[in-house]
This record gives C-alpha cells, sequence and structure tokens, in this order.
C-alpha cells in the first residue's frame, strides 16, 4: 500500500510573552531542537526558526515552520506535544495550507504532496 500524499502548512506560532518567556524557552530549547532535527529528517518539519521583533534587535517573539502532515488534526497534535508549548513558550499558532513553488528542492526530493 502507497503512503497517501501529505499536505503542507505554514505555522506561525506566538510566544508568551511575560518576562520569564525567554527563560523557558531556554529551558525547553535542547529537548524542542532534538525533536525539530528528527521531525527534519522524517520530513514532517521542511524548515522552521525563530521570528524576531526587528532584526536589529532581535527579540524572539515566536516561531514560523513549513511543515508536511496528512491533515490539519495531525499538526495540530504534533505541535501540542512540543517541548515548547509544554514548556509554556508557545502561547498560540495558526496553521495556514501552503503549497511550495520554488525552494526545498533538496527536502521535497521524491515527496509525494497534495496539490
Amino acid at each position: 500500500m502507497t503512503e497517501q500524499a501529505r499536505k503542507q502548512f505554514i505555522v506561525m506560532i506566538s510566544d508568551y510573552k511575560d518576562d520569564q518567556a525567554l527563560e523557558r524557552r531556554m529551558i525547553a530549547r535542547p529537548k524542542h531542537m532534538a525533536m525539530a532535527e528528527k521531525a527534519h529528517e522524517t520530513g514532517y518539519i521542511l524548515c522552521g526558526g525563530a521570528l524576531f521583533d526587528s532584526h536589529e534587535n532581535r527579540k524572539m517573539v515566536g516561531s514560523m515552520m513549513i511543515c508536511q502532515a496528512h491533515s490539519k488534526e495531525e499538526l495540530e497534535q504534533k505541535i501540542a506535544s512540543d517541548p515548547y508549548v509544554l514548556g509554556k513558550v508557545w502561547e498560540k499558532w495558526t496553521i495556514t495550507p501552503y503549497r511550495n513553488a520554488i525552494g526545498l528542492d533538496k527536502e521535497l526530493e521524491g515527496v509525494p504532496v497534495v496539490i
């Protein structure tokens, strides 16, 4: 049986804004990064990174990921188990259907994707 093609999504995530948010991020970061690296290897996360208030200040205010999953519900479950959610770093997120048109050639090579 062939694996069902995964759909692509952009995930925009906002951090908590309290004074301890950055400290919690740094505490949860090793577990988050280990999970993210594994998810990248499996093709679940195509790319991702921190969002800043500005390039000059570089204060982290959230995260962004381009992900692949079979459904929005599957993606919601994966996000909910992320160390940044469990560690009260990520407060809320939006998941938007997406279809990559340019770039990410290596990450998408040979991967069936719903168009």
